[in-house]
């Protein structure tokens, strides 16, 4: 299949609301990249608590929201503090 993105072909893909996305495309957002890699589970409950519909939308989507939606310490991931 491929990636809706970057158009690339790829074997595994990532449901995000109604697009199919690579890992690399997803990996541009900083924090959802990061709890992609490390966290399945907890990143496909944030997709679907925050009402995620496409692959714009999980760009745009902000720190404060993640931080609100999900509580990421209990998950174990530990974001650095922003300055």
């Amino acid at each position: 299949m491929k990636c809706e993105n970057c158009k690339k072909e790829s074997q595994w893909l990532e449901i995000v609301g109604s697009d199919f996305v690579c890992r690399k495309c997803i990996g541009k957002h900083k924090i959802m990249g990061l709890i992609l890699r490390t966290h399945m589970d907890t990143f496909n409950f944030l997709v679907r608590n925050l009402k995620i519909n496409n692959y714009k939308e999980l760009i745009d989507v902000r720190r404060e929201e993640i931080e609100k939606a999900a509580d990421l310490k209990k998950h174990g991931i530990f974001l650095k503090k922003e300055e």
